[in-house]
């Protein structure tokens, strides 16, 4: 038995079933009324052309724009009624020649909101449809060589397909399915079409790195006709089971070598996988920007013909190539800390060996990066000292990571496996070794937004915080028209996977209607330095994409927002008073700013409302522009500073509206804070003291406080006493017995009751009651 598996298998039962197993915040729900993308037909298209895009899903009338990844001319045709139907839209792209090859993305705004996301293909292959008789071996669809096909797998039912090759021609095939957020499990196999038998090597179900996507090369050698048939493995099918067929005689990448680049940095990259023979690498220059973690580079065959692009992760590290030999620990690669480091297992059982100094007490993280940079390889790492020693090595159940605190100086030897000892063209990875550092990590729980123009929306930012509780400065960058930002309070998130802040998204109100791409930036100053991270919104993204576990890798940052149509009205909330009480009625007065000739009713509730405070709401009336709203916090109500926002509802040339007042706080205090003077108060046996307690009176309160001393010495004594209404001074009397004990008690305090506002309680500060000899 494997017991690197095994050991995999029960650990990951154990996390998935432990008791109080920590679960994700739910994610914010999509506005209904934004536009639902079904996949897009066709999925992709060939760069320098022109394209005629036929969009179904839902709300997808008054369209406002139809945003890219990619360069191009987008038109929204007005004829025949376009732009009116909810159901359906026709788009015209035109794309240059020069647009970047591979995985885009692209949404639709309408006046109501953002739509999904979906993924789009640039592509240099010549495009073809498949067509609906191709479903029978006997009538299979002919396409030339080179082509992309673009097709649909419907249920119970294979795609056919049929090319003519010429003896010894290689071709590769390679579907796009899974990778573009299709349902479809897609697999291909082979068959000669003369005599309809498969060929052999033929098929291809799940290729390394694809993400359960086929891909095969194959050399025939005869001339003839060949048929591709397509199906998905469970023989389903449906509206979202697209995918793109590749054919032709292009490189079959899997990562680029090396893996990583960092920052700012120009060099050749080649590329590995199981057909990149002859291919020369491609000059990349790394961008400075920060905000960039991706390059997708193109690797291209000695005819021309592109293969699909691979992903080049940006570092803010040095990155090398693992240098062979390195299979014994005596001919260990030397590398440096910080580094990152590209490696490839070329045979079965390879073993690659790295050897870094290190200090005693400088805690480092050694990681292994592989799925995530759409390698299949499984790393498994083994960590020895210099005398052989085996002193840490990563958990197949928590991924490939050794977290090290050397126990003494001097070198180590990091051991570099196949997790499986597989070995192959595409099993390539890539290890970093950093020193721990505190920081934190953001994340949102939506890719897409809307806010209309001179209102906002409310979104909740998620922390996961490593070693650093201080303040953390959220911002948006992207646009100068949409601004937002808030502070995550040190120590927040108070609870786990509860948002830690949220963020009011703005629009000024002269933006423009239509898609906008920002980003949410969290900066920090630790140990003295300024840390940046962008929100993360992968897990949102892979659900838009059928729960896909590796989107491309530059759309885990990107928000999208779309700046709608301008209500006919704004809300504005504002309490009567600046702090409210328990048990007492606090008033709101909410104002409608009216656009010219809209006097309808507004509808109005009261949102997130803190616990045990509840509210009486009443419409704005027809033509009427000011409402009066009571909320009633309970005597338990907690004190604080709570955000509250109301929404208004109404109809407006056939439209709902939708629209919130920006959060104003409702300040519940106590009815008033207690001071005493003289504090420390001295006393003698048998003498006497007298304490002034003042009433800093709050919330508009002006009736009677009592008072009372409490925890008082021994022996000594205080009569209670009333501040009078609308008072603010007492003065109390305070006695020391002939037998009051000597010595200082510092727990006295001043107990106040609120006589008119439900007998709330609040104490003075303690402070030290004294008697002295005499």
């Amino acid at each position: 038995m494997n017991t690197r598996l095994s050991l995999n298998a029960l650990l990951f039962t154990a996390l998935m079933t432990a008791p109080g197993r920590s679960q994700a915040p739910p994610a914010p729900k999509p506005n209904p009324q934004a536009p639902t993308l079904n996949m897009l037909v066709p999925v992709g298209m060939q760069r320098g052309g022109k394209l005629e895009l036929s969009l179904t899903g839902a709300n997808l009338s008054t369209p406002t724009g139809f945003w890219t990844s990619f360069p191009a001319k987008v038109t929204i045709p007005t004829d025949n009624n376009n732009g009116n139907d909810a159901g359906k839209l026709r788009v015209q792209l035109d794309v240059p020649k020069d647009a970047p090859l591979g995985f885009h993305s692209v949404r639709l705004t309408t006046t109501r909101g953002m739509s999904n996301l979906r993924l789009f293909c640039i592509d240099d292959l010549p495009q073809v449809m498949e067509v609906d008789t191709n479903h029978a071996k006997t009538s299979p669809q002919s396409v030339p060589v080179p082509s992309v096909v673009v097709g649909r797998a419907d249920a119970e039912m294979s795609d056919w397909f049929k090319i003519a090759a010429k003896a010894g021609q290689r071709i590769s095939f390679e579907i796009l399915g899974r990778r573009l957020g299709s349902g479809l499990d897609p697999q291909l196999t082979l068959f000669d079409a003369r005599t309809g038998r498969e060929m052999p090597a033929g098929h291809s179900n799940d290729a390394p790195g694809l993400q359960t996507d086929p891909r095969l090369t194959y050399t025939f050698k005869e001339a003839g006709d060949y048929l591709i048939e397509v199906r998905d493995v469970m023989y389903r099918g449906g509206g979202d089971f697209w995918y793109r067929l590749r054919i032709g005689d292009f490189p079959c990448a899997t990562t680029p070598l090396p893996m990583a680049a960092k920052r700012g940095s120009k060099l050749k990259v080649s590329f590995a996988g199981p057909t990149v023979e002859g291919v020369a690498p491609v000059d990349v220059a790394v961008p400075n920007d920060p905000a960039i973690d991706t390059v997708w580079v193109t690797p291209k065959g000695v005819n021309g013909l592109s293969g699909w692009p691979v992903a080049l992760a940006v570092s803010d590290l040095d990155e090398v190539m693992e240098q062979e030999p390195n299979n014994e620990p005596a001919k260990a690669n030397r590398i440096a800390i910080p580094c990152g480091v590209t490696g490839r297992f070329l045979e079965k059982g390879d073993i690659d060996h790295y050897v870094f100094a290190a200090k005693k007490g400088q805690r480092l993280l050694i990681d292994g990066h592989t799925h995530d940079l759409y390698s299949p390889t499984e790393v498994y790492m083994v960590l020895r000292d210099t005398k052989g020693t085996q002193v840490a090595a990563s958990n197949p159940a928590q991924g490939a990571r050794i977290d090290f605190n050397p126990p003494a100086d001097g070198d180590y030897t990091l051991a570099v496996e196949h997790l499986h000892y597989w070995g192959g063209p595409a099993e390539t990875y890539r290890i970093t070794v950093t020193p721990y550092e505190p920081g934190f990590d953001l994340s949102v729980g939506l890719e897409r937004w809307d806010v209309a123009p001179g209102g906002f929306v409310s979104i909740p930012i998620t922390a996961i915080r490593r070693d650093y509780a201080g303040p953390i400065e959220v911002s948006v960058t992207g646009h100068p028209g949409l601004t937002g930002q808030v502070t995550i309070p040190t120590g927040q998130p108070a609870q786990p996977n509860q948002p830690a802040a949220t963020l009011l998204l703005s629009a000024k109100p002269d933006v423009e209607m239509g898609p906008y791409q920002l980003r949410v930036e969290g900066k920090a100053t630790i140990n003295g330095k300024i840390v940046t991270r962008y929100a993360s919104v992968q897990a949102a993204v892979s659900q838009a994409l059928a729960n896909l576990s590796y989107p491309p890798r530059d759309l885990a940052h990107g928000v999208a927002v779309a700046v709608t149509e301008k209500p006919p009205f704004m809300l504005a909330a504002k309490f009567d008073q600046p702090e409210g009480l328990r048990g007492g009625p606090v008033s709101v007065t909410i104002t409608a700013a009216r656009a010219p000739g809209f006097a309808d009713e507004i509808t109005i509730a009261a949102g997130n409302l803190p616990a045990n405070v509840t509210a009486v709401v009443k419409n704005i009336p027809k033509e009427k522009s000011e409402v009066k709203v009571q909320l009633t916090p309970a005597a338990n109500a907690a004190l604080g500073q709570f955000p509250i926002s109301f929404t208004g509802k109404a109809k407006h040339q056939n439209k709902d509206f939708t629209v919130a007042s920006y959060p104003t706080p409702l300040v519940l205090v106590n009815p008033f804070e207690l001071t005493v003077a003289p504090a420390p108060l001295k006393l003698t046996p048998g003498g006497k003291g007298k304490l002034t307690v003042t009433a800093a009176r709050k919330a508009g309160y002006q009736g009677p406080i009592n008072v009372e001393l409490r925890n008082l010495p021994a022996n000594v004594t205080a009569a209670k006493a009333t501040i009078a209404m609308g008072q603010t001074v007492v003065e109390m009397e305070v006695m020391a017995a002939e037998n009051a004990v000597v010595g200082e008690k510092g727990d006295v305090n001043v107990l106040g009751i609120a006589m008119a506002a439900g007998n709330q309680q609040v104490a003075s500060a303690n402070f030290t009651v004294g008697v002295a000899k005499k």
